[in-house]
């Protein structure tokens, strides 16, 4: 067995994808950081209810999307505010793209619906 290298965890960490647009964007998968700092900004607690979590998640989802896009999407960088040379502004995403990236960031950092609901089955047996 030897020891993994940083470029093959790096790697294993981000990934292509394909936007209806059909441009092609590098992502990565949500940070246990991001995620941590995500439920920070709009104020969940460990022991609140499911209904609360998802009731704080809808009525924060600006903050939410404002922090996770531009930290999960590595290429082409997304900013906030105005973009430089070699970049997006989030402003400048086109709705149908912007979706298919929250989707497949969430859906790669094991955060999709299907994930959720595996992890809470199993917490029930």
């Amino acid at each position: 067995m030897e020891v993994t290298t940083v470029k093959e965890y790096i790697a294993k960490q981000r990934k292509m994808v394909e936007l209806p647009s059909g441009f092609v964007f590098e992502i990565r998968k949500m940070s246990p950081l991001t995620f941590t700092k995500m439920f920070e900004l709009i104020g969940v607690r460990p022991n609140e209810t499911k209904e609360e979590t998802e009731e704080k998640i809808q009525g924060g989802l600006q903050e939410i999307l404002e922090l996770v896009i531009p930290v999960c999407v590595v290429n082409p960088r997304i900013v906030l505010g105005l973009a430089g040379e070699n970049e997006l502004s989030l402003d400048d995403l086109d709705m149908d793209d912007f979706l298919a990236l929250l989707d497949e960031i969430t859906e790669f950092s094991g955060l999709g619906k299907e994930d959720v609901e595996e992890r809470e089955s199993f917490r029930r047996k």
